[in-house]
């Protein structure tokens, strides 16, 4: 069940045409991803993905492996 904070947040970003235009571009550039993309293609979707997720990757501890068959 949603607060009324979130409610709220929902209709602002629904509201927002920036933000409807940017998930369309995530959209289309989802399903060019079987057909070769450009490097504009693909700087411009890296672009819509910071925008929507500015937040850096949380960091992950590396993992040794110690028995790894070839």
């Amino acid at each position: 069940m949603l607060s009324e904070q979130e409610i709220l947040e929902l209709r602002e970003m629904a509201q927002s045409a920036t933000l409807r235009e940017e998930f369309r571009a995530l959209r289309r550039y989802a399903q060019q991803l079987e057909r070769r993309m450009t490097v504009d293609d693909l700087m411009r979707w890296l672009s819509a993905m910071a925008r929507v997720l500015p937040k850096p990757a949380a960091p992950r501890c590396f993992v040794e492996y110690k028995n790894v068959k070839f």
